[in-house]
């Protein structure tokens, strides 16, 4: 969609729905990756494990985002999903997957075929108090649009960085302390380039950055798992790649890092069984997680295999527990996000060939309570838990499962036209996923 016709569409928007304004009351809803700054991707409301009806919509490319949904916007009593796409747009869905409006914020071509186009593919977030939806394209700009008519907030865009062929937001955004944080990785896995961390003001749109690796140790140390960067006590907690150097860890490159509000670094840590070599860096982004009687942990995925944990308020002392899952014979393990059931003690990941319920004991250490078999593939997408089922998408069938949380078996599935990456959404009794082929589907 051209720039002027989607100006146009957001503007016939605002005439039908009336602009938003940081004067209404804060919005509620599925507002950031995760449905939280922590990234649990957990929600106690279910959704029905018979057989999943609903709708589905053809979108103008890939879907890495996750669902966004908020209630009563734009007007009391109605829902609206908002998801961003490869082809560089934005799109604001009601729950019955109708456009409300769409907003194009550009996309690019690239040599690496991982996508047929770079358009939005950082899952974006929405600030409740300012009624806004931040979003980052593909040319190195952050967004603010207004939830209810899709209109530009007034001085934004802004830009992050200019040498959009070298770096990209893969992660999802995360709106904390008054200010929007945004991670970056690299196309392809390919250097020369700077993973960063940026953070936007929200009051006046100053900017501020940290980069893990810097140039003079080899660049590289991209953040790209889904769920960008986690907020937790006060502070970021982020888990870059590799270094492009022969030590793979140098800097802050395969570490998980503390750090402030104002991007200066708190604490950091690198497990020893994280290779200094190979293609072993993390995979998934931080999840914060808080079992009763334990102190609060950051559970973070390595292509190695393992899942490892931190205590939060202590990430400089190392991991507190690593839970090896290699003896599952994983294809490519261990690249989705993570999910916690706080009910169930458990935490959730999908494998190559597996999805893998780990509960955490008295002893807050965990064990594997059970193992599904998936088809066997290595981007199998990243699980999301609603009450005592876990959803998520199949890459080589294409399908949606309905996993019963306590015991493991497949209590629903469903065809759909495309593999997905993102965890599904569940909010308002309803499921909300896209595909890599570029369809949303709307679940009940």
């Amino acid at each position: 969609m051209a720039r002027g016709l989607a100006a146009a569409v957001a503007a016939c928007a605002a005439t039908l729905f009336g602009s938003a304004t940081q004067q209404q009351q804060p919005v509620v809803g599925w507002l950031t990756y995760g449905n939280g700054s922590e990234r649990t991707n957990f929600t106690r409301a279910g959704l029905a494990p018979g057989t999943p009806r609903g709708w589905h919509i053809r979108l103008n490319g890939a879907v890495l985002t996750q669902p966004l949904v908020v209630r009563d916007v734009p007007v009391k009593g109605q829902t609206t999903v908002y998801v961003g796409t490869g082809g560089g747009t934005v799109y604001a869905l009601s729950d019955s997957g109708r456009i409300r409006w769409q907003v194009d914020v550009g996309h690019i071509t690239h040599d690496c075929r991982q996508l047929e186009s770079y358009g939005v593919t950082g899952t974006p977030a929405i600030d409740r108090r300012t009624r806004a939806l931040y979003a980052a394209d593909a040319l190195g700009q952050l967004h603010a649009l207004d939830l209810a008519t899709g209109r530009e907030r007034p001085g934004w865009p802004v830009t992050l960085y200019r040498d959009y062929r070298k770096e990209m937001v893969w992660g999802a955004l995360v709106v904390a302390r008054g200010a929007v944080f945004v991670p970056t990785g690299s196309y392809c896995d390919a250097g020369p380039m700077r993973g960063k961390v940026f953070g936007v003001s929200l009051a006046n749109r100053s900017i501020r950055s940290w980069s893990p690796v810097p140039e003079r140790l080899g660049g590289g140390g991209g953040i790209w798992g889904w769920g960008g960067v986690a907020f937790g006590r006060g502070s970021i907690y982020a888990a870059p790649g590799n270094a492009f150097s022969a030590n793979e860890a140098a800097g802050y490159g395969e570490h998980l890092v503390e750090l402030s509000t104002a991007l200066r670094v708190r604490s950091a840590s690198h497990p020893r069984s994280v290779a200094p070599k190979g293609d072993v860096d993390f995979a998934g982004s931080p999840m914060l997680v808080s079992p009763r009687g334990c102190p609060q942990l950051v559970v973070v995925p390595s292509k190695n295999g393992r899942l490892y944990a931190w205590r939060a308020a202590a990430v400089r002392r190392g991991p507190v527990w690593t839970l090896d899952l290699r003896r599952l014979k994983p294809r490519y393990p261990l690249v989705a996000q993570t999910a916690f059931s706080p009910p169930l003690r458990s935490v959730f990941i999908a494998t190559g060939t597996n999805l893998v319920r780990a509960t955490l004991g008295r002893d807050c250490r965990p064990a594997v309570t059970w193992s599904a078999k998936l088809p066997r593939w290595a981007w199998n997408g990243s699980p999301a838990v609603a009450g005592a089922t876990v959803w998520l998408g199949t890459a080589k069938t294409k399908r949606l499962l309905g996993v019963d949380a306590r015991s493991g078996r497949v209590r629903a599935s469903r065809a759909r036209g495309g593999a997905g990456r993102a965890a599904p959404t569940v909010a308002g009794g309803r499921l909300y996923a896209g595909t890599m082929a570029g369809g949303m589907y709307g679940v009940r």
